[in-house]
């Protein structure tokens, strides 16, 4: 008999490349039914309102929007205001092409101080510029600076920490990075080509709280462990930060969970609140739970929180008609007393910062895309992970707040050059005036810097709690994430191996038979 006739048969050649091959078509079936699609901005009319109003305040304030001292540049409101056109798709708009020249102009102003001759490097408003820079699709070096490496050097790579964007400060009391700067840089890193370093998601991971939330200071340690550390906009601006890298299952878990913690939180009205002084429902950490939860794939609680800051809040064109505050049409007040108050006696000087700061986050709200990179949704929930994340045990009963710290680090460098402020959250009422602005000292998430009867929104890239751990002088590990979720790579992954053993197989089979 030949060799064709006397050989025996490998079936199994045959099934692990039709298998390998049945994975691929199925996995570029997925691609091509749009199974998904990365989200995209929607902007509302309420949105476009908005933005043409900021529009209209960075062209009359020469490219930047002002802070609470008139004449002085906010940087960090400047960026956020860039962030909302972005969101919307409209980071060609002059105005946000104006800030955005500007704000990279004086990135050094912004992102470093210097005190007693050393130079330190901010965390937060360089996780800021540099995800400004690449969300406009600029380059990552400022200012003769690449943001990208000086970023990754700020991350510590030793100690309980490891992982976190901490300031370059010699004195570890003027750390005052937290939550925010922390999100921003992952956020800003996802854009990359070299990814999130894994540390930094490992760290940001440990600071769910047990309910879901995540906590805004970091203060020593190494990760969250009581409710009362949890925070509303330190929580929608760290899941967005996850939602950019790599969904393993102990993010996913973090993802879900988080949600669900923030998604309680909405009143039935559909607004949220923050924490502490900002428990009271606002449209600053409505604007940006709102955001989060729209990308989430909940997109009816996102509508009633939309529907929420447009009905109380906006100042709209037939509610401003013929009142004081006809000029102001788009704007959006924190809450329904802000927008009562405009209307009986307008938007004067004195709180036309709160104005600025408030609208540049609760534009979110109206459809916006979240900050960083195009994401996938994420998925509904599946059965529970048996594989708990950092925080394992869940309760159901609300995190207890604590008011964040209202005052800059505790030791403050001796320096009038300190980075001028930063961005988004909210902050309570103060009827005093802000104290270090003149000097442009760094105003952290919590700094109350409000003018009478106004409420400030907190800054989204600096840092109020005091470190008291130096930061690490090692370079960052280069393990990184990758920029977007991908559960299906290892499928892939899969499918070409079997694909390959099908082969190799055969091969064997061939040489058997002559």
């Amino acid at each position: 008999m030949t060799n064709a006739t006397t050989r025996r048969r490998r079936p199994g050649a045959a099934a692990a490349m039709l298998i390998g091959t049945g994975l691929v078509l199925g996995l570029l079936g997925t691609v091509r039914s749009g199974a998904a699609t990365p989200t995209s901005p929607r902007p509302t009319a309420e949105a476009t309102a908005a933005l043409d109003w900021l529009a209209g305040q960075i062209t009359s304030h020469g490219g930047a929007l002002p802070g609470p001292v008139a004449g002085t540049p906010d940087w960090g409101v400047t960026a956020d205001a860039v962030l909302a056109f972005t969101s919307a798709g409209r980071s060609t708009d002059p105005a946000a092409v104006a800030a955005t020249d500007q704000l990279m102009a004086h990135a050094a102003d912004f992102t470093t101080y210097t005190s007693g001759g050393v130079t330190v490097r901010v965390a937060g408003p360089t996780a800021k510029v540099l995800l400004v820079a690449l969300s406009t699709g600029r380059s990552a070096t400022v200012g003769g600076v690449d943001l990208d490496a000086a970023l990754r050097a700020l991350m510590r790579s030793s100690g309980p920490q490891t992982g976190r964007f901490a300031d370059g400060a010699p004195d570890p009391t003027w750390d005052g990075s937290n939550g925010f700067g922390q999100s921003l840089a992952m956020l800003a890193l996802a854009r990359t080509d070299r990814g999130v370093p894994a540390p930094a998601v490992g760290f940001l991971l440990a600071q769910q709280c047990p309910a879901g939330g995540f906590r805004l200071n970091y203060g020593v340690t190494a990760g969250c462990g009581t409710d009362a550390e949890a925070d509303s906009d330190a929580t929608a601006v760290s899941l967005q930060a996850l939602l950019a890298v790599e969904r393993s299952p102990g993010v996913l878990a973090a993802l879900h969970r988080g949600t669900d913690w923030l998604r309680s939180r909405q009143g039935a009205d559909g607004s949220f609140g923050g924490t502490g002084p900002t428990a009271a429902r606002n449209t600053n950490t409505t604007g940006m739970s709102a955001q989060l939860l729209r990308v989430a794939g909940d997109t009816a609680s996102a509508d009633r929180a939309a529907r929420w800051i447009a009905t109380c809040c906006q100042l709209s064109a037939p509610v401003a008609a013929g009142t004081p505050a006809a000029g102001h049409v788009g704007a959006i007040g924190y809450d329904p007393v802000a927008q009562a108050a405009a209307l009986a006696t307008g938007i004067d000087a004195g709180v036309m910062d709160q104005w600025r700061r408030t609208t540049t986050q609760a534009v979110l709200a109206f459809g916006l895309a979240p900050y960083g990179p195009p994401v996938e949704p994420l998925a509904p929930a599946g059965p529970p992970v048996t594989t708990a994340g950092p925080s394992s045990s869940v309760s159901t009963t609300p995190p207890s707040s604590t008011p964040p710290s209202s005052t800059a680090p505790s030791s403050t460098p001796p320096s009038s050059t300190a980075p001028s402020s930063t961005p988004p959250s909210s902050t309570a009422p103060s009827s005093t005036a802000p104290s270090n602005t003149a000097a442009g000292v760094e105003l952290g998430p919590a700094t109350q810097v409000t003018t009478p009867a106004s409420v400030e929104s907190e800054q989204l890239d600096g840092g109020t709690g005091a470190q008291s751990t130096a930061p690490s002088s090692g370079s960052p590990q280069s393990s990184s994430l990758a920029r977007t979720g991908s559960e299906g790579r290892w499928l892939l992954t899969a499918a070409l191996a079997l694909i390959g053993a099908g082969v190799a197989l055969t091969a064997a089979e061939r040489r058997e038979g002559g």
